[in-house]
Formats: structure tokens, C-alpha cells, sequence
């Protein structure tokens, strides 16, 4: 009888540990609106993220950002615009590569709980209790994004999220938000803002497989793509002059 119980007991660990791991698969979309004093005109009114367990991308074959878990990769193209800058005699870099790179990023929790202290200098996350809305089915919960400029006034927004998809943290649209961002309006310049909002959230259609870092790309470390970014931006430089 003693063993029986065991062996329900252990059945029903190994249950609860496969529930908690079911985690959200499927398409985000997200609705893109000026609401500020000021109209911004929008070159996309829509984008889409996709999004596996713990894993979420968003971009196309020229650009995209893949998040597994803490780790982010930026996946670039730049193949094109290095061969134009070539052809007009304005490039002048040590990197050897075709152009298509991957950079990679890793959080620590360290940094990820540094950024919940509060910093009149820089900018912190402040999660508020006890106040909830639904957003397309989800229950979403609030928190502040505290920026302070050079004046130390506060130019930070609002954001409604859910912990119910995506991975842990959020290091796509709300760097080191603990949850998935699912409304929150920015404003980049005085006057202007952005409100970012979910319209539509559809359930499968997205597979692990789908967040396989591309072959025939360079992986390069932060200083290496730093240096990258640096030379394309000089190179754009010379040709504006």
C-alpha cells in the first residue's frame, strides 16, 4: 500500500512539473497608433511576435531579434549595405566576413534585479500591486517604467503585461520586464507618442524549430559587433557628406 501511494504521489509530480512547462505558443500581433499631440507618422501600423515557451522573436530574413530565455541574439543582414559601401569607397573595417552576423547577449540575474532599484539617474521598473485588467483574454498586470533625463525629470510610461506567455523576462519591445508586454504607450519626443497594443493573439502555428539561429552567419561577441556598428556608422557618415 506504502508503495502505492508512492507511486500516485510521483505521478502526480511528474504531472504538475509537465503543467507548469505547457507553456504559450503562438502569434502576437500588435497594433502600432500615434495618440500624441503630435502625429508620428507610422511606416507599419502592425508587427507580429512569435513566441514558443520561453522563447519570442520578432523581425524578418534582413533583421530579427530571437530571445531564448535570457539569451538574445541579433540577427543581421548586412551583406547589402556593406557591398554598397564598398562600391562607393567608404568602407574601412578589419571585419572580413559576408556581412551576415549574429550577436549575442546573455542577462544575468544580477542585471535583471538591478534593474528594480530605484535610480533617478538612469531608469528603474517599479511593479505595481493590485491592479489588473484582461487584454484579449489574458489577465494583465501593471507596472511603471521610471526613465529619468539629464534634468532628472521622469519621462517613463506605463505597462500592462501578463507572466501567462512568453519567456520569463521580456527582452523584445520592455528590456528586462518580468512578464509579456501587452499595452503600453512610449513617447520619444516631446508631444509625440507611440501607443503599442495587442489586437490579436492566435494560438499555435509556431514551432521550436522556428528558433534556430541561421547557418552561414558570423557569430561575432559585443565588442567585435560594437566595432561593426561603429564602422557602418562612419561609412554613413562619409556618404552624407
Amino acid at each position: 500500500m506504502k508503495k502505492t501511494f508512492a507511486f500516485l504521489a510521483l505521478v502526480a509530480f511528474a504531472v504538475s512539473v509537465l503543467v507548469a512547462q505547457n507553456k504559450f505558443a503562438g502569434i502576437v500581433t500588435y497594433g502600432l497608433e500615434s495618440v500624441g499631440e503630435v502625429d508620428v507618422p507610422l511606416q507599419n501600423k502592425s508587427f507580429q511576435i512569435f513566441v514558443y515557451q520561453d522563447k519570442a522573436y520578432v523581425g524578418n530574413e534582413q533583421m530579427k531579434t530571437i530571445v531564448n530565455g535570457r539569451k538574445v541574439y541579433s540577427v543581421m543582414d548586412l551583406s547589402q549595405i556593406i557591398a554598397y559601401f564598398q562600391t562607393n569607397d567608404v568602407w574601412e573595417s578589419d571585419y572580413e566576413g559576408n556581412g551576415k552576423v549574429i550577436a549575442s547577449h546573455e542577462m544575468t540575474q544580477a542585471q535583471l534585479d538591478s534593474i528594480t532599484i530605484p535610480d533617478t539617474k538612469g531608469m528603474y521598473i517599479e511593479y505595481v500591486g493590485g491592479e489588473t485588467r484582461e487584454i484579449q483574454g489574458y489577465k494583465a498586470q501593471k507596472a511603471k517604467y521610471h526613465i529619468f533625463n539629464e534634468e532628472g525629470v521622469d519621462k517613463g510610461f506605463d505597462v500592462w503585461y501578463t507572466t501567462e506567455i512568453g519567456p520569463e523576462y521580456d527582452f523584445v519591445l520592455c528590456t528586462g520586464l518580468k512578464g509579456f508586454p501587452l499595452e503600453f504607450v512610449q513617447s520619444p519626443e516631446e508631444g509625440k507618442a507611440i501607443q503599442y497594443k495587442v489586437t490579436e493573439i492566435t494560438k499555435g502555428k509556431v514551432k521550436n524549430t522556428d528558433f534556430l539561429l541561421p547557418d552561414g552567419y558570423d557569430m561575432l561577441d559585443e565588442e567585435a559587433f560594437s566595432a561593426l556598428m561603429k564602422n557602418i556608422n562612419e561609412a554613413q557618415e562619409l556618404l552624407s557628406e
